[in-house]
Formats: structure tokens, C-alpha cells, sequence
């Protein structure tokens, strides 16, 4: 293998960009992408209520959850003790057991749960 010259001159001993170096440039591939991601968002984002009414429940689901993140600030973790200082285990869901009709009804009343919410 041979050794770059340029590669030597721009990193430090330790692999990373020798001071005076801007390292990666403005329109790196990582950030043409990101723009172009945005982009489209932006402009899909109108047709996001048809196209979700296309989805099944389980879709709908997945896809509320995959928002969630943007939309909404995380929770640390909490741990449930008893009395005792026991830990108490919170039982958690996998949605893809769940039958089609009970999707719907947790779909449904979730909607109606928002709704009465913001009055």
C-alpha cells in the first residue's frame, strides 16, 4: 500500500485533520443529502393526511411512532419500585400480535381521547 503524502500532511499522529485543516467541506455528500431530505418533506408534506389514510391500522401505528421522536421530548427511563424497593416490571405491548380490530379500537380511541382533550 502507498503511503499519500497530502493524507500525512492533513492528519495529525493521531488520524484526525492537523490544525488549519477545514476538514470536510460545506457541501459534502452528507449534507446534500440531508437538504434534499428536508426538501422533500416539505413539499410531500401536504399529501402526508391522503396518503396516511391509505394505511392500514398497524401502518398507522408504525408510522405515529416513527414521528414521535420529532414531535415530542423523550422521557428519562423510570424505574416502578414497591414498598419493598422491589422492581416492578410495566408490562410492554408488541403491536404485532395485536388483531386488526383491536388496532382499530386503539386507533379510535386514542382520536377520540385527543379530541375531547383540546376542547
Amino acid at each position: 500500500m502507498e503511503n499519500n503524502n497530502d493524507t500525512d500532511n492533513n492528519r495529525s499522529h493521531n488520524g484526525r485533520f492537523a490544525p488549519g485543516n477545514p476538514g470536510k467541506q460545506k457541501g459534502s455528500s452528507k449534507n446534500k443529502m440531508r437538504d434534499e431530505i428536508r426538501n422533500f418533506i416539505s413539499t410531500e408534506w401536504e399529501s402526508f393526511p391522503i396518503w396516511f389514510s391509505f394505511l392500514t391500522p398497524k401502518e398507522k401505528i408504525e408510522t405515529l411512532l416513527a414521528l414521535m421522536p420529532y414531535s415530542v421530548s423523550r422521557l428519562q427511563s423510570v424505574s416502578v419500585t414497591d414498598s419493598t424497593g422491589e422492581d416492578l416490571a410495566l408490562p410492554s405491548i408488541d403491536y404485532s400480535k395485536l388483531s386488526e380490530s383491536t388496532l382499530k379500537e386503539i386507533l379510535l380511541h386514542t382520536h377520540t381521547h385527543t379530541d375531547t382533550n383540546e376542547e
